[in-house]
C-alpha cells in the first residue's frame, strides 16, 4: 500500500480550557476523496485549519508527503484549500482569478497562461475566461476557485463545505463533477462537510467526528452497515435505536424479547441500543406481522415513501416502504391498525459510547 498523503498523528488542540481536537490519528491516501463529516462543532474544520496551516495543534504532528509541517508556513504547504465562500476575487475575471497565485509567486506571463488555460480546461470554463464573476452562476464560481487552487497543482485539495452555497439540484450536479474532476487530476481531496448524504456520496472514507474526537472512520458502506457505536449509526442515514436490556436473549423497549441470528456480534458492556435501518422493517398493511402498530404519516419520495408507524407503547418509528406498496397505504385511514416485521439479520446492537 502506498505511503499516506497525510499523517495526522495523535493531534489536539485546545482554545483556553476548550478542546476543539482530542487526540486524532488519521492516515489520508494518495488520490482518494477524504471526508471529515460530523455536527457543527465537532472540530472538522479546525482539523482541516491545521493541515492547512492556519492553525497549529497544540500537541501532534501532521505530516504530508512524509514531511513534518510543524514549520512549514500555509503558503510553502503542497496543498491548497477551496473556502466555503469560494473566495472569487469580484473585480478580476475568470482567468485573472486563476491565474492570481501564480502571479504572487513570482511566474512570468508567458509561464501563466498555459497553466491557466489548462486549469480552466479541467473544470470546463475555458469559454468563461474572460468574464467576471458576477456574469457567473454559483456552480461556475464554485469551479473558478477549484481552478484558482488546482493551477497551483497541490498535492492535496482541501475543500471546506464545498456545497453549502448552492441549491439543492446544483449541489447534485456538483457532486458528480467533483468526483470526476479528482478522478482527473489525481490530486487527493480533503472536504468537510456536516451533510451525511454529501459524504457517502462522494468520499472514498470517511471519518465521523463528534466533540472532537473521532468515532469511526471507514468506507460509506461500512458506515451504513456497520456503525461503531449509536451516535455513528444515528448520524449517518435514518435509524430506528431501541434501549436494551438483557444480553442473549435481550429485550428491547418497545419491541420486547429478541433474538439475534446466530453470530451476531453484541458487545459484551456498556448500555446498548437496537439499531435497524427504516428499509430493514417491513410494514403489513394489516395485521398480520408479529408487531402490532397504528399508521402514521406517509411521506411520499418517489421511488419510496417514508412512514411513521406508532407501536404499542406510543413509540413512533420510521419504516421505508417502495413505491408500489404505498397506494394502499395511503387509502388507509391515519391510525389505521398495521403491523411490522424486522430483519434482524440487518440489525446491530451497539454501545451507546455518549462518554
Amino acid at each position: 500500500m502506498a505511503e499516506p498523503i497525510i499523517s495526522i498523528r495523535n493531534v489536539s488542540k485546545y482554545f483556553g480550557d476548550f478542546t476543539a481536537l482530542e487526540d486524532i490519528t488519521i492516515d489520508i491516501r494518495p488520490g482518494e476523496i477524504f471526508a471529515l463529516l460530523g455536527p457543527s462543532g465537532c472540530g472538522k474544520s479546525t482539523l482541516l485549519r491545521c493541515i492547512a496551516g492556519f492553525e497549529t495543534p497544540s500537541t501532534g504532528d501532521i505530516l504530508i508527503d512524509g514531511k513534518d509541517m510543524t514549520e512549514v508556513p500555509p503558503n510553502k504547504r503542497p496543498v491548497n484549500m477551496v473556502f466555503q465562500s469560494y473566495a472569487v476575487f469580484p473585480h478580476m475575471s475568470v482567468e485573472q482569478n486563476v491565474a492570481y497565485g501564480l502571479k504572487m509567486d513570482g511566474m512570468s506571463k508567458s509561464e501563466i497562461a498555459p497553466k491557466v488555460a489548462e486549469a480552466l480546461e479541467q473544470v470546463k470554463l475555458g469559454q468563461f475566461a474572460k468574464r467576471m464573476p458576477d456574469q457567473l452562476s454559483g456552480g461556475q464560481r464554485q469551479r473558478v476557485a477549484l481552478a484558482r487552487a488546482l493551477v497551483k497543482r497541490p498535492r492535496v485539495l482541501l475543500l471546506d463545505e464545498p456545497l453549502s452555497a448552492l441549491d439543492a439540484k446544483l449541489r447534485d450536479a456538483m457532486r458528480l463533477e467533483l468526483v470526476k474532476l479528482q478522478q482527473e487530476v489525481g490530486v487527493s481531496f480533503v472536504m468537510v462537510t456536516h451533510d451525511q448524504s454529501e459524504a457517502l456520496a462522494m468520499a472514498d472514507r470517511i471519518a465521523v467526528m463528534k466533540d472532537g474526537r473521532l468515532r469511526q472512520l471507514a468506507d460509506p458502506v461500512t458506515l451504513y452497515e456497520r456503525p461503531a457505536d449509536a451516535f455513528v449509526a444515528d448520524f449517518i442515514g435514518r435509524v430506528n435505536l431501541f434501549d436494551v436490556t438483557g444480553r442473549a436473549p435481550f429485550t428491547a423497549k418497545s419491541l420486547g424479547a429478541l433474538e439475534l441470528p446466530p453470530g451476531a456480534e453484541v458487545p459484551p458492556v456498556g448500555d446498548l441500543v437496537l439499531a435497524i435501518r427504516p428499509e430493514y422493517i417491513h410494514l403489513h398493511p394489516d395485521t398480520s406481522g408479529p408487531i402490532p402498530a397504528k399508521l402514521g404519516d406517509v411521506g411520499f419520495q418517489g421511488d419510496i415513501s417514508v412512514v411513521e408507524v406508532t407501536l404499542s407503547d406510543g413509540r413512533a418509528i420510521l419504516v421505508q416502504v417502495e413505491h408500489d406498496e404505498t397506494p394502499a397505504l395511503l387509502a388507509l385511514p391515519l391510525g389505521a391498525p398495521v403491523s411490522i416485521s424486522l430483519d434482524l439479520t440487518r440489525a446491530s446492537v451497539l454501545p451507546v459510547s455518549d462518554a
